[in-house]
């Protein structure tokens, strides 16, 4: 059985038909992927379902942790519609940002202050519905984002492909 490998690179670049298929990757850190988790928001007025599944990945030193999340929306009652699409969010979260620094000078006296990360370095792509299931039927994926190769783990593909398939309303 050949194994079907899809590059994601650069993400934006998603957003023309065609997804690049094993490009040579530049230096940067190598992550294989290892979580995935999910929420679902329901607006019951509007008979409508936005669903995100999200990849997590971080290097085995405690690095810095990226996130990749697929974002459809969906009647309560069923897949999502022809011809509909999904976002491809990758988000970048340096270990930096876990306790921003701030300072508050009044009248020359400091003021205590908690800080709170208020965004994250983030981009995104919307792909066809035939896109992802390209990406979720893959032997493995890999995305190339902020100087970083996110390989999906094998559990992540799974879960993804069971996913896909409730979008695309689909059975295997």
């Amino acid at each position: 059985m050949a194994r079907l490998t899809v590059v994601l690179a650069g993400l934006l670049g998603l957003a023309c038909p065609g997804v690049a298929l094993a490009q040579a990757p530049a230096p940067g850190q190598h992550i294989v992927g290892d979580r995935i988790s999910g929420q679902m928001q329901i607006d019951g007025k509007a008979g409508m379902v936005t669903e995100t599944a999200t990849l997590t990945f971080q290097n085995g030193a405690g690095g810095e942790v990226y996130t990749i999340d697929f974002i459809a929306r969906h009647p309560v009652q069923g897949p999502v519609a022809a011809p509909g699409a999904v976002d491809i969010v990758v988000t970048q979260h340096p270990v930096q940002d876990d306790a921003p620094e701030m300072t508050l000078r009044v009248d020359g006296e400091g003021v205590p202050v908690v800080t709170r990360l208020h965004s994250r370095r983030s981009v995104v792509a919307t792909v066809s519905l035939a896109e992802l299931d390209r990406i979720a039927s893959a032997g493995s994926v890999v995305e190339r984002t902020f100087d970083a190769e996110l390989e999906f783990g094998q559990g992540q593909v799974r879960m993804l492909r069971a996913t896909a398939d409730r979008w695309l309303g689909k059975v295997r």
